[in-house]
Parts: structure tokens; sequence; C-alpha cells
């Protein structure tokens, strides 16, 4: 019962980066923040994210801690979120 309890949150943070890995091919929360920045550029004004827009966006978070990428992310999601 103890090791269950004890491996539970190693076992939620392996599916929370499997999932952050199969959504953006990427571990680091700013390079996922700059892929989801461009996603999100190319489903509001229609350009490839394979374009310019990725490679500013990573400019821009490059800039940023990894809290503050971490914060950026949860708060995208968030959002989409609060469109639906």
């Amino acid at each position: 019962m103890i090791r269950m309890l004890l491996s539970l949150p190693v076992v939620l943070v392996l599916l929370a980066a499997g999932a952050m890995y199969e959504s953006y091919g990427e571990l680091d929360p700013c390079r996922a923040l700059a892929v989801e920045r461009a996603r999100r550029a190319q489903h509001s004004i229609g350009l490839p994210v394979e374009g310019g827009i990725e490679h500013w966006t990573r400019l821009e978070t490059s800039q940023m801690s990894t809290g503050e990428c971490a914060r950026g992310l949860l708060r995208s999601w968030r959002e989409r979120l609060e469109q639906r």
C-alpha cells in the first residue's frame, strides 16, 4: 500500500511528461511554449508553423525563465479550454 502511494506521484509525472512530449515533441517548457504560441498564431492568422513564426516564438521564450514558461504554457492551455 505504501509503495503504491509513493509511486503514484512518479507515475503522474511520467504521464504528464509523455503527454507533453507527444503534444509538442519537447519536454522543455520554454520550447513547448514556443510551439504552442506558433500553433496558436497559425490558427489565428493562417500561416504555416514551419515558417518563421516558430523561430520568433523561440527567440521570445528564450529570454524567459523555466517557471515563466511553465506559467505561460498553463495560461495558454486554460485560455484554450475557456474558448470551448
